[in-house]
Order: C-alpha cells, then structure tokens, then sequence
C-alpha cells in the first residue's frame, strides 16, 4: 500500500518583456529555415542564460510493508504482528537555471545601401545546445508502525540537499514542447539497528529517490537589434523575433535615411537587453527503497521494496532567460551610397489635374500621392493669381471667377526636384446677405433696417445693389442697406432684404418684424374721503408708455371690487365719475380700469377711499307740560345731515322716570303717548336715536332735551 499527496506553488518576476507562450515544458529555444540567398552575410555569436527562483513542493507518505520483513520482524519484536515502515517526505525545488549557446548569420543585398532604399536583412538564429540545472531539499521523518496503526519507534526528521542537472537544448516555438529528464537524487533516510542475535546485527536502510523531467516551450527569441550610421542621426533600435524552429530566420526591414550623409558607415550589432521567455511544466519521479543488511555475517542484501510513482506540480514555471554576448560585436555593413532618384510631383485632380469651385471659397490641392524615395516631399504651389501655397493639402481662396493655372513642384530630401501643372475653375457666386435680427418695436415708431451683404469676390462688392421690402404694404426702399420705416398698426410682418452683383446674381434673407400695442399706465385719482349717502367725486387719467394722451378709451371704476360706473377719456385722457357711497364706513380700495384694445394694452391704477357715517339730527315736536294721570304726545323729526328724512328708525322718550319709545314714519316723525304717573313737578324730558344694525356703521346717533311740567289743573 502506497499513499501520497502532492502541491505546487510556482512563482517568478521577469527579466524584460518577451514573446512568450504558456506551455507545457521547462526548457528553453530552437529554429530552423535556411538563410535568404544575399549578396553579403556577416556572423556573431551569443549566449542565453537565466533562471527562476520557485516555491514548488511535492509531498509524499510512503508505507514499505516487504521493508520489514516477517521473520525478522518476530524476532525483533517478539511477536506475529504485522510491521511497516513509513516515511512522510517533501520534494522542495527552490530554483531552476539554464545556458545556452547560438550563432546569428546576417544575409542582405549591398545593392540597397543607399539612401532612402530600405535594406532587408534576414537574421538567422541556430541554436548549439543547452543545460538545464535545479536544485533543492529532500526533507522529512520515519517512524515504524504497528498493524498499520500503532507507531512503535520514531526515527526522527532529515534533510538533504537535492542538485540535478542535465543536458537540455533551447526549443523555438516550431519546436517546443523540449523534453529534458535529469538523473536521481537519492537519499538514506534511516539506517538503523533493529535486531542483535546471535548471527549479527540486523540493520534497515531507507532511500528516497528523486527525478526531474522538464518540458520545455517558447513563443521565440526576442532581442534589441540597432542599426546606425556614421554621422547620420541617433541609432535606429528595433526589436525581432526568432520563432519557427532552429535555425530559423526573421527579416529586418531598415529604411535608410536620406538625412545621413552619402559615404557614411553603416553598422548592425545585437544588444544584450533582448530577452526569451520560456513556461515549463516539471514532473517528479520518487522512489522509496528499503533494503536489509545483516552485519557481520555475509548474508546478501535484501531489496524489500522499490516503489515509483510521479507527480505533476499545478502550476507551470515561468523561466526568464536573458541574451548576452554579440553586444561587443559591431557589424560594418559598408557604406552609404547617395539617393539617385527624384520625386514624383502628383498634382492630383484626376487625370487632366483639373479642380473646380466658387469664388470666395477656399479650394483645397490634393498633392498626396507624390512620392520620393527620401519620404515625402517639400510641396510647392504656384497660382496664377499669384498665390502661393504649401504641403500636402493646401487650400487657396481665388477672389474672381475664371479658369486659372497652376505649377506644383516637389522636392526630396536630397535636393532633386521634379515639376507638373494642373488648372483650376472658378465659378461666380452670388453674394452674402443678412437681413438683420429680428425686432421688436410699438406701432408708429420708427424701426431701423441695417442689412450687410457680402460678396466672396472682392472685385464685386462695390458693385452691389440693395432693396428693402417692409411686408406692410408700403413702397419698398432702394436707398441702401440702412433704412427705417414705421408700421401703422400692431401686427407681424415680415420684411426682406436682397442683393445683387454686377454678373445678376441676386440673394435675399428675411427678418421678422413684431409690431406691438402701446404699454399704458391708469392713474387712479378723485376724493380720498367720502361720506355715506353724499356724492363724490371719482376721477382717472389713461397715458401711454410715450407720455401721450389716450382718449375716446372707456375706463370702468370700482369701489371695494364692486363696479360704481363707466367713463369715456376726453383729449386730455381724462375721465371723472360722480359717486354716492352705499357702503359702511371704512377704507375701500378705488380702482380705474382700462381693458385694452387693438393699439393698447390693458391697464389698472389703484389707491384708496376713506367712507365716513353720515351725521343726524332729531328735533323734539311734543308736549312739554301734563297733569298727573293723564295721558300725553311726545313726538320728534329725525333727519340725515342733507335733511333726508329718515323712516324707520326707533326714537326713545324719557320723561322723569317714565320711557316711551316710537318709530318714524316715512317723514322721519316718531309719536308716542305717554300717561304720567308722576308726582307733580318739573322733569327733564329727552328724545334720542340710537343707529342700531346696518345704520350703525352708515350714521351718527342724535338727541333732543326740554323740561316738562306736570301739574294738577
């Protein structure tokens, strides 16, 4: 029975950025296509090395029952039980590293040493070998145990320390996965006396064995390349890749500058900041042995057990693996030769390089396919209208229509130049015009039109003509952008502006006209106090936002929200209402109000009425004099201030210690009888009116006083 349990942890930074796949492997490159045929070749050699520190464990138990064999277990343990030894172990790696070796064999065609030619050079990386190296601890504890469950000697802990290394050559991508497989690492455990007889010494050895495979897998190599030219800028770094398999070959394409002097050297070297990336995935084989040796007595040694089994960690390995060497190899390629070809001036416009467009407007020139062999060239146009324009895509504004001619000229890096014409149509447009905002303005007053009209040719725009049409009606005006008319009524009307150059082309643009009512203000005049019953005056004077007079307007009149009359402003604007209060007394609010019409808008002023009671007077018409127990007519007139009778109205006689009361009738005349049970005498004798109700607040009270006699006859 054998019982085992592994985990893997793996981790790692990289060195500098790479092409890099994950894979199933722990190795590193290779490639191979035969170099492109070239008119020269150059060689440099390099050298690959990194590593990749890790935490990757495997832990194991292994059970050996055969370790222990049966009859020297009855001996050593005095009993029939069953006995197996048992070992708990942990494979640790802590790192993997690798080397390797390869050449690079550059082919490229001298011809295209030339400015502004692009050189093509083809890199050819062949790969020569490899070694793969890791190490690591082996570290654990054994103990002997009793029927599979009663541990009967404990052995303690060990550690050993675990180096492999084994030949491993660089995969490239056409290549990979790369198996490598290195040897055992084998390490005693326990050697231990377990039984002394008579025969010798009984002792138990355990080894626990490991190996490593390693599958290996990359995206390529990648590495820094600079090509440069003596006196001809700073260095031109590029980054290649080598995949495929080794050897295997990648182009560089290198435009040659034709900045850089003719004559100058042209260098190529590796630098040793390239990097590949490789992702390994490790296996680990182990092994328990046991064996038994007897000492002193030659017995043969018993191999108890020999199990194997492997395990694969969870997580693949990434190994960085930088480039060095080459970096001090500088490659001459040869020397610079000088550009030999001119540019092509391409003035675009189709075939017959015609372009067309309206005076006024700029034109845009199409001269992008020109070409140099030195990059694109310096563009020149030349205008007939004695314009001159620059680059790849000018525009040019023509004041006047007509057919006019140009010349384009185009000029390299180098100083070689080539020319070519085309011709441009320019076609009369009509001119700009605005009519202005639209406005805003009360009827009969003057508005002001201001147009401005504009020509794209400045040859016509002195010759332009104008004409206002109004929208009302009216005769329209021919004098000019800037006029001013006055609408008659309020309204919208829509007013037009036009223009036209020599040629008769004409445009026009509209605005629109808002005539409005006239804004007035109602002043609300008349008495500020008035009395209940008596007639006042109201008064009110209607004038519009201008400070003119409003008259035939008819103006309504209010007291406390309630309408009193109508009046019709005179030429002043003026209109007057007499008015008698029927009102308590009190302050009411005095309103004028004007409802507006076609040519007005409505209008209200407002302010404030005091209503005071009315006075009274009530005169004694009776007797003054009685004899005891008899019966007498007291009566009394009651009348308002103006001498209105009031009807009605409850008069109170007091005699003495006698009172009578009587309403007036429709004279204001209250009678009442009164018999005297008085002693006789000389009595104040009073009538009084007390407003009772609605006339409370509508009239003063009033009184009358005698002296009356009552004396037997």
């Amino acid at each position: 029975m054998f019982r085992r349990s592994v985990h893997g942890r793996a981790t790692g930074r990289g060195w500098r950025r790479g092409l890099v796949a994950v894979a199933t492997t722990l190795a590193v490159l290779g490639g191979a296509t035969p170099i492109d045929a070239a008119n020269q070749s150059r060689s440099t050699t390099i050298s690959l090395s990194g590593g990749q520190n890790t935490d990757t464990t495997w832990n194991i138990e292994g059970r050996c029952h055969d370790c222990i064999p049966q009859d020297f277990a009855a001996v050593a343990f005095d009993d029939e039980a069953s006995y197996d030894a048992v070992v708990h172990a942990q494979i640790h790696l802590t790192h993997v590293g690798w080397t390797s070796d390869a050449t690079i064999d550059i082919g490229y065609d001298d011809q295209l040493l030339r400015q502004g030619r692009t050189l093509d050079l083809a890199d050819q990386l062949t790969v020569t070998g490899g070694t793969m190296a890791a190490t690591g601890t082996i570290s654990g504890s054994m103990f002997i145990q009793r029927d599979g469950t009663t541990n009967v000697a404990d052995f303690g802990s060990f550690t050993s320390a675990m180096n492999l290394s084994w030949a491993c050559p660089v995969p490239l991508p056409g290549s990979s996965p790369q198996p490598c497989a290195s040897g055992n690492a084998n390490t005693t455990v326990l050697s231990v006396k377990i039984l002394d007889v008579t025969l010798g010494k009984v002792f138990l050895t355990l080894k626990v064995g490991a190996s490593l495979t390693a599958a290996v897998s990359t995206d390529g190599v990648q590495s820094s390349a600079d090509l440069s030219i003596e006196g001809g800028g700073p260095t031109d770094s590029k980054t290649i890749t080598w995949a495929g398999s080794s050897p295997s070959t990648t182009h560089d394409l290198r435009a040659l500058s034709c900045q850089a002097p003719a004559g100058s050297d042209v260098s190529y070297r590796f630098t040793g900041g390239s990097t590949v990336k490789a992702h390994q995935d490790i296996a680990s084989t182990f092994k328990l042995i046991g064996s038994v040796v007897v000492d002193p007595v030659a017995l043969p040694t018993k191999d108890a057990v020999d199990y194997t089994f492997t395990e694969v960690p969870q997580a693949a390995l990434p190994l960085d693996v930088g480039l060095s060497g080459g970096n001090s190899t500088t490659l001459s390629l040869g020397t610079l030769a000088k550009n030999n070809v001119p540019p092509l001036a391409d003035a675009g416009g189709g075939a017959t390089h015609a372009y067309s467009g309206n005076q006024g407007s700029p034109i845009t020139f199409d001269g992008s396919s020109s070409t140099s062999a030195c990059g694109f060239p310096t563009l020149r146009w030349d205008f007939s209208d004695g314009g001159v324009a620059y680059g790849k895509s000018p525009q040019h504004t023509f004041s006047g229509s007509g057919v006019y001619s140009g010349l384009l000229t185009a000029t390299d890096a180098t100083g070689l130049t080539s020319t070519t014409t085309f011709s441009v149509d320019v076609q009369n447009v009509a001119p700009a015009v605005w009519a202005g905002p639209d406005t805003t303005e009360a009827w009969g007053r003057p508005v002001s039109f201001n147009g401005a009209a504009i020509d794209p040719g400045s040859d016509d725009q002195s010759t332009l003509s104008y004409v206002w049409a109004f929208g009302d009606g009216t005769p329209s005006s021919s004098d000019g952008p800037s006029v001013q008319h006055t609408y008659a009524r309020p309204g919208e009307y829509v007013a037009t502006f036009g223009a036209c150059d020599r040629h008769g082309l004409c445009s026009q643009d509209q605005r629109l006209i808002v005539i409005r009512k006239r804004d007035v203000s109602l002043g609300s005049l008349g008495d500020t106090a008035a009395t209940f019953g008596t007639p006042s005056l109201r008064h009110a004077a209607l004038v519009d936002e201008f400070g003119s007079s409003v008259n035939g307007r008819m103006i309504s009149f209010s007291v406390g929200g309630t309408t009193v009359g109508t009046s019709t402003t005179n030429s002043f604007g003026q209109a007057s209402l007499t008015w008698t209060p029927q009102v308590d007394a009190g302050t009411y609010s005095a309103d004028a109000s004007f409802a507006g019409d076609a040519y007005y808008t409505a209008a209200t002023g407002g302010g404030s009425v005091d209503v005071v009671r009315k006075a009274t007077v009530l005169a004694y018409t009776g007797a003054t004099s009685g004899a005891p127990n008899k019966a007498v007519t007291l009566s009394a007139v009651l009348r308002d201030a103006t001498g209105t009778a009031l009807g009605g109205r409850t008069v109170t006689f007091v005699v003495g210690s006698q009172t009578v009361s009587a309403a007036t009738n429709a004279s204001g005349v209250a009678t009442a009888s009164l018999k005297l049970t008085q002693k006789n005498g000389t009595y104040a004798l009073s009538a009084t009116w007390v407003p009772a109700g609605t006339d409370a607040a509508r009239y003063t009270g009033s009184a009358a006083s005698a002296s009356f006699k009552l004396q037997a006859r």
